[in-house]
C-alpha cells in the first residue's frame, strides 16, 4: 500500500482532492494499511508517552512531529469518511480507526523488520506487546520464554545430527 502523504492531493485547506500513483494498488485484508513514513507507530505508546514529557529527550521534537502530523492525517481522513457519509457512501470500517489498530501497528512493524538493525528486536517486543496486550515486563518474560524454547529445540536438533 502506498498511501502516503507524497500520494494524497489537498487543498489549501488540507482536504484531500485525489489520490495519485495507484501503481502499488492492491487487493489485501484492511490491516495492511498503517501510517505512512515518517510517522509510523512503531514505538510503543509507553515509550512515545515518556519522549513527549521530557524535552530534554533526544526523540522529544521528532516525536511531537509525528504526533502531530498523524493527529492532522487522522482528522483529515475523518473528514473525508464524514463527507462520503453526506454522500450516502459508507465504508465498511474506519480507515483512522484502523491506522492506530493494533493489527496495522503490527504490520507496520513487520514491514520494517530487517530494515532497522538493531531495532529489530524493539520491533518484534512491540508486535508481541500490542498482539497480546502484554505490557512491557510480560512481553519480556515471553520473549524469554520463546528464545529458551527455541534454543532447546536446535540443541536437540544438534545433539540428533550428531547422532547420525
Amino acid at each position: 500500500m502506498d498511501l502516503g502523504t507524497q500520494n494524497i492531493l489537498v487543498d489549501d485547506s488540507f482536504h484531500f482532492l485525489a489520490i495519485i500513483d495507484w501503481e502499488f494498488a492492491q487487493t489485501a485484508p484492511w490491516e495492511v494499511n498503517h501510517f505512512p513514513m515518517p510517522f509510523p507507530l512503531l514505538w510503543s505508546d509507553e515509550k512515545i508517552a515518556v519522549a513527549l514529557k521530557d524535552p530534554s529527550d533526544r526523540a522529544h521534537k521528532a516525536i511531537s512531529q509525528q504526533v502531530a502530523t498523524r493527529q492532522i492525517y487522522i482528522r483529515k481522513f475523518q473528514d473525508a469518511e464524514r463527507e462520503l457519509q453526506r454522500n450516502g457512501k459508507r465504508l465498511r470500517q474506519s480507515f483512522p480507526r484502523l491506522l492506530s489498530s493494533a493489527e496495522s501497528r503490527i504490520y507496520a512493524c513487520y514491514n520494517r523488520i530487517g530494515s532497522a538493525g538493531d531495532g529489530d528486536e524493539d520491533l518484534v517486543g512491540e508486535m508481541v506487546r500490542l498482539a497480546f496486550g502484554f505490557d512491557r515486563e510480560r512481553t519480556s518474560q515471553y520473549l524469554t520464554g520463546l528464545r529458551a524454547r527455541s534454543n532447546k529445540q536446535m540443541e536437540r536438533k544438534r545433539s540428533s545430527e550428531r547422532l547420525n
